[in-house]
């Protein structure tokens, strides 16, 4: 029989989707640096928060009728081996690769993504580059979900960090014009009564 062979290098995006094929459904994987990594199941309140945000940005684009598009959790391709899988991305709606069947795109506009514990590293370090990288992203929006608090990384600043820590305070999209509230970002988290 011998030893078999196996390929030690860096995963390619048609071998991740080879391999997240074989995966159960309820599975969430990204490719980063050609290495598959699973995320853990988000807790309730990261789930209040991601409902939230797509709920809101929803009515906007559909009261608004806008070009652009809010999806929850599709991949975006960075690279050949770099497939993050952000919480929400808002992107184009009559984006040329809108394929129905595609489980990735490379022009999200907005990127959001609710901080995990296990995760906070990659989002604020790895995934902040790798965004930053994608000349079609204007904004990287990080949002806590133990504390009121969101981390607003944007093009026009160099990625620069603005947060916001305040209840009362509002999130700016120019790009998209829109502006969140912090308070209906949070809604019923708990979180605005701390």
């Amino acid at each position: 029989m011998g030893i078999p062979r196996i390929d030690t290098g860096p995963m390619t995006l048609s071998e991740f989707y080879a391999f997240t094929d074989t995966r159960p459904d309820d599975e969430r994987w990204e490719l980063i640096d050609g290495e598959p990594v699973m995320n853990a199941s988000p807790s309730f309140t990261h789930q209040v928060i991601v409902s939230n945000v797509v709920g809101l940005l929803k009515i906007i684009q559909f009261q608004e009728r806008r070009s652009w598009i809010v999806l929850p959790s599709m991949g975006i391709r960075i690279a050949v081996k770099d497939r993050p899988e952000p919480d929400i991305i808002v992107r184009p709606k009559e984006a040329p690769q809108n394929d129905p069947m595609s489980r990735e795109c490379d022009d999200a506009i907005v990127v959001f993504e609710i901080l995990s514990p296990s995760t906070a590293d990659r989002d604020l370090r790895w995934k902040r580059k790798a965004y930053a990288s994608l000349d079609s992203v204007t904004d990287y929006v990080v949002i806590a979900q133990d504390v009121v608090e969101v981390a607003v990384y944007e093009r026009k600043s160099g990625f620069a960090e603005r947060r916001l820590e305040t209840i009362g305070a509002s999130l700016e999209l120019p790009a998209i014009g829109v502006t969140l509230a912090l308070a209906d970002i949070y809604r019923d988290t708990g979180l605005h009564k701390k």
